[in-house]
């Protein structure tokens, strides 16, 4: 047996009382075959696979504790509809557990039904489960804040789909978050008219996600934290050209932490109206929208919070979501061209706005700019390759107000790999699998994306 005494799995949210969640049972599976085992999370580094099998496919390990699997109650305005028949319907909450004073969840999708699983099986294809694995790998390794995939099992049925060929293959997928507290948990309690839930949620999150230990103003502490998270997620989206496809208010974590994906996309060229799910008809979700989504479902946060705090307070700190959008897209941007802003705020919108000129000519794709001009003048100077290539855009005019943001060693920013995760990829490595149960352009995929974040950490990228 591994030796893990010096690590302890929880009971997940023993802070909160069963108004919050249900207690489950997991499905029995037919098969177990470990398909993905992150390397990132040394806890789990030195279970055998029956061990891990164990505890996260059968969910019946010694490590886990007393009081496990819990589906969460919430609610959600799916693209923009009230739902309140909606809460955890194929996944729970297995543990929780602390790391350098930040306490994580582990949390399930695909293990079996829940009393919020309506006419749903409770499962996972196979396909969802390869697809969450890259994705969030990939969300990660470009330095965007996102549950991580910690293991992906499959588990040997066959499902029925109505948008995947049928029948298709099962699994079950854990990941690690930060917190499976969302604005569809304020959703549920306000829903039910139940106030004192509502206060007792706001001063756990205070507590134990925010740091505010102090119960002075904490509901609008807290309000306009989540404001500061959800505009940074949104910024991250745009300048990372990642289209999530379902931004319900239950797909929104109070902690401003990206999860549950889908039918998302990542741009290949740069589309605005670009949507992931074939189920978004009208485009509210498109890529250019995404930052006015998430505003959205903010709002629907803060008509709750009035029931704690004065409504012009509030639509104080709501008026405050589009700049620190803004700056926080110019931060971002600044970031992954590793170049430093200018002092004068003018001059930052320029290159801005000029870059968004050579993406919207459609002549390159989105990362292909993002990587080429990474380094500013510092390196294209340098390239006459580049300077061919972008000769019509006049990139010394551009980057002229632009330095490095330290002394960067070129040969180091020629070490960052060019690593992309388009549709065509992944439905290439899906095909692999399901034809020919060929797993090696997923693990080469994972492969290449942890040496893409082994060197965007090292050039301060991750």
């Amino acid at each position: 047996m591994s030796d893990l005494s010096e690590f302890k799995l929880i009971s997940p949210y023993t802070f909160l009382n069963d108004k919050f969640y249900d207690e489950v049972e997991p499905a029995k599976f037919p098969k177990f075959i470990t398909r993905y085992r992150s390397p990132h999370f040394e806890e789990f580094a030195n279970l055998n696979n029956e061990q891990w099998i164990n505890l996260f496919g059968k969910f019946e390990s010694p490590m886990l504790p007393k009081i496990k699997n819990i589906a969460m109650r919430y609610h959600g305005h799916q693209f923009q509809v009230y739902n309140p028949d909606i809460g955890d319907g194929r996944g729970f909450t297995i543990a929780q557990f602390y790391k350098n004073n930040e306490l994580y969840d582990l949390g399930t999708k695909g293990s079996g039904v829940t009393p919020y699983s309506r006419s749903g099986d409770g499962r996972l294809t196979l396909k969802g489960g390869v697809r969450e694995v890259l994705c969030s790998n990939y969300l990660d390794a470009l330095g965007v804040n996102t549950s991580k995939s910690l293991s992906l099992i499959e588990t040997g049925e066959h499902l029925s789909r109505n948008d995947e060929p049928s029948p298709t293959r099962s699994s079950v997928l854990v990941r690690v978050s930060h917190s499976h507290l969302r604005i569809g948990t304020f959703q549920y309690h306000a829903f039910h008219q139940d106030t004192q839930s509502i206060e007792f949620l706001t001063n756990m999150i205070g507590k134990y996600y925010f740091n505010l230990n102090d119960q002075n103003n904490q509901p609008i502490k807290i309000f306009s934290e989540a404001v500061q998270r959800c505009a940074t997620l949104a910024a991250s989206y745009n300048v990372y050209g990642f289209v999530h496809g379902v931004l319900n208010t239950d797909n929104i974590n109070i902690t401003g932490e990206s999860f549950d994906y889908g039918p998302y996309r990542f741009l290949e060229k740069y589309e605005p109206n670009k949507t992931a799910a074939y189920f978004d008809r009208f485009g509210l979700y498109r890529f250019s929208k995404q930052a006015d989504a998430i505003f959205w479902n903010v709002q629907q946060l803060a008509s709750i919070f009035t029931l704690m705090v004065n409504k012009e307070i509030l639509i104080e700190e709501l008026k405050k979501f589009v700049d620190l959008y803004n700056q926080e897209v110019l931060r971002l941007f600044f970031k992954r061209l590793m170049i430093k802003p200018s002092s004068d705020s003018t001059k930052n919108n320029e290159i801005l706005e000029a870059f968004y000129r050579i993406l919207g000519d459609q002549e390159f794709f989105f990362e292909e700019v993002y990587y080429d001009l990474r380094g500013g003048l510092a390196k294209i100077k340098n390239r006459k390759d580049l300077i061919l290539k972008y000769q019509k855009y006049q990139l010394e005019k551009i980057f002229q107000n632009h330095d490095p943001i330290n002394e960067i060693n070129l040969n180091n920013l020629n070490l960052i790999p060019y690593e992309t995760l388009h549709y065509n990829e992944i439905e290439k490595i899906w095909e692999a699998i399901d034809k020919n149960d060929d797993w090696s352009l997923f693990n080469n995929k994972i492969d290449s994306i942890s040496k893409l974040k082994e060197a965007n950490i090292i050039n301060g990228l991750g």
